[in-house]
């Protein structure tokens, strides 16, 4: 009797100084335009700060992320959530059409070639230290696809039984084909 194996989890991204600068920027141009608003055109300055409020309130909003990991029987889907309010599917693939995967170190990869780069980790850049990436190709995206994550335990013992023998063995070593999946 086999049972299906369905393991998921939400990280919530770190925001980076990039997002600080944003902050600062965005406060700063707010000053600006609340300034202009009302002493330059003094007839539309109520729209016009009401306006870069909400545009300003939507930008900051929009760098609040969090990554849903989802696998289900070898099928890993990685969703992008923007405020905890709009979800949108980054990718979605079957494990046992993956390439490679490994501890992620943007050193390695700086001189291959990708067709699409997918970062979904607790760093934009995929530099935590819990980082793992996975490659795969893809006919949506025209070919060789870098996923970076950060997935628990969990999700990686999921994974592991849907990979590709060889490559199984070459990233947990020999005992990784006698391991069963984590069942939740």
């Amino acid at each position: 009797m086999n049972q299906d194996i369905f393991v998921e989890q939400i990280i919530q991204r770190k925001h980076s100084g990039t997002d600080y600068l944003m902050y600062v920027g965005l406060s700063l141009a707010f000053l600006v335009i609340c300034f202009l608003g009302l002493f330059v055109i003094p007839m539309f300055g109520f729209l016009v700060i009401i306006a870069a409020g909400y545009g300003m309130y939507w930008l900051v909003t929009s760098r609040n992320l969090e990554f849903e990991y989802s696998v289900t029987n070898g099928d890993l889907t990685i969703d992008r959530i923007v405020n905890r309010q709009r979800r949108k599917r980054m990718i979605s693939f079957d494990v046992k059409d993956a390439e490679a995967m490994g501890k992620y170190k943007a050193v390695d990869h700086q001189s291959k070639h990708y067709d699409k780069k997918f970062f979904a980790s607790l760093k934009p850049d995929g530099s935590d230290e819990g980082a793992w990436y996975i490659t795969v190709r893809s006919a949506k995206y025209g070919g060789l696809c870098l996923v970076v994550f950060s997935p628990e335990e969990r999700v990686i013992d999921s994974i592991r039984p849907f990979l590709p023998r060889q490559l199984a063995f070459e990233v947990f070593g020999p005992g990784a084909l006698r391991r069963k999946p984590t069942e939740q």
